[in-house]
């Protein structure tokens, strides 16, 4: 299947990706620190990766623009909570917009399903995202 890389602070939020994406067979790397994700790509050939947004010493949105630079083809799906109240959801939504036109391929709103996120790298995979639609 695909090889993803997963960048996320959240150690309970790694283990759900791991356990979701690898249940499906994909392989799985997880970083819980973002300044070390360059080096993990400039080291291995990723077929997604995937970040979150909020994260402390480095952004989503700012490593996205790292690795847009030096690997424009990259395939990037970047994730970030968008929470119960309207405010959360429509920030969200902001900041997931952000992301993309910084160069992430596609975004998806946490808390998400394992069906969705499965539907969603297909689709990216595939070449296709849900922004298109």
């Amino acid at each position: 299947m695909y090889s993803i890389l997963v960048i996320d602070d959240d150690i309970d939020m790694l283990n759900l990706y791991r356990f979701f994406l690898g249940n499906a067979g994909h392989s799985v790397h997880t970083l819980s620190n973002p300044l070390m994700a360059m080096d993990m790509i400039d080291h291995n050939d990723y077929s997604l990766i995937i970040t979150d947004i909020l994260m402390p010493q480095l952004n989503g949105i700012e490593l996205t623009r790292l690795i847009q630079a030096k690997y424009p083809t990259q395939k990037i799906l970047v994730c970030s909570e968008g929470g119960t109240s309207d405010a959360r959801e429509i920030v969200a939504s902001i900041v997931l917009d952000k992301a993309v036109s910084f160069g992430a391929f596609d975004a998806l709103k946490k808390p998400f399903t394992k069906q969705e996120l499965l539907n969603r790298v297909n689709a990216i995979m595939d070449g296709a995202s849900s922004l298109d639609q």
